[in-house]
């Protein structure tokens, strides 16, 4: 964090900048960058939170407090209207998607027939869901790009095939997704693919998705049994329910992502 707040002093002597826009996750190392540049010039620092949140990830969360004490960045663009926190303080202002084009490119289309499970970046969280799945005839596992799928060898059982597909082409062949700690749960929704996510008993649930939609579109599961019941039970109302799936599919996309067409891009970046 140390060498962060140098580099800010630096990019503070800088008298032609006028506005920085910085990736964030508003850990440390960019608390430390943030107090250095806004207390040693007049550059505005815009931090652009465009991904998909949890509300488990506490640290991403700007509060008045950090404004206060001058490590908060002077606006905080996020992913679409569902992110945007009421601060007295802090400034909350719409972003746009920059990471998810797809999702406003992908035509919905009658689902397939297939049960997919999405790894986590987070290795024992893969590895839970690994266990849960042991007993569903057959199961597609896509792992997360960060993660060698070497590491889950011996906990891939025989009714398991393994993919290296994009999402965006497994979207129309999957019925349902099984997953845990992936904002591609949110990308599942918003394309119409139904949910379910894997938690463990008395510990934090890492669910990107919102209340929206919960039991009809998508649920969470605890053990094994609780897998299979809610895997029926979402595969049931969406075959009775299609207008009402293709509702919460459509308030997901609004207000978990922005386009990254040119207008919402200008708009964002204050571009001429």
């Amino acid at each position: 964090w140390f060498s962060r707040y140098i580099f800010g002093k630096n990019i503070a002597k800088i008298s032609n900048i006028s506005k920085i826009y910085s990736w964030s996750e508003f850990q440390l190392i960019e608390r430390a960058f943030n107090y250095a540049v806004r207390n040693n010039s007049d550059i505005k620092v815009y931090a652009c939170q465009f991904l998909v949140n949890y509300p488990t990830n506490f640290n991403m969360h700007v509060q008045d407090i950090d404004e206060a004490n001058g490590s908060a960045p002077n606006k905080v663009l996020v992913n679409g209207s569902h992110y945007l926190l009421e601060r007295q303080k802090v400034d909350y202002q719409l972003g746009v998607s920059l990471r998810y084009q797809n999702i406003f490119e992908y035509q919905s289309q009658k689902l397939g027939f297939n049960i997919v499970l999405l790894g986590s970046y987070f290795i024992n969280e893969t590895m839970n869901m690994l266990e849960l799945v042991c007993n569903i005839d057959s199961v597609i596992f896509k792992g997360h790009p960060a993660i060698n799928i070497d590491v889950f060898q011996d906990a891939i059982g025989s009714n398991i095939k393994i993919t290296s597909k994009n999402i965006y082409d497994l979207f129309p062949e999957t019925a349902l997704i099984i997953g845990s700690a992936s904002g591609s749960l949110a990308e599942a929704i918003a394309c119409g693919v139904s949910v379910v996510i894997v938690a463990r008993e008395n510990e934090l649930i890492t669910n990107p998705l919102a209340d929206m939609g919960k039991g009809k579109m998508w649920d969470i599961a605890f053990n094994m049994a609780e897998v299979d019941q809610k895997m029926k039970n979402l595969l049931d109302f969406r075959n009775k329910n299609t207008a009402e799936i293709k509702g919460i599919s459509n308030w997901y996309k609004k207000n978990l992502f922005i386009e990254p067409n040119e207008e919402n891009i200008v708009k964002t970046f204050e571009l001429k």
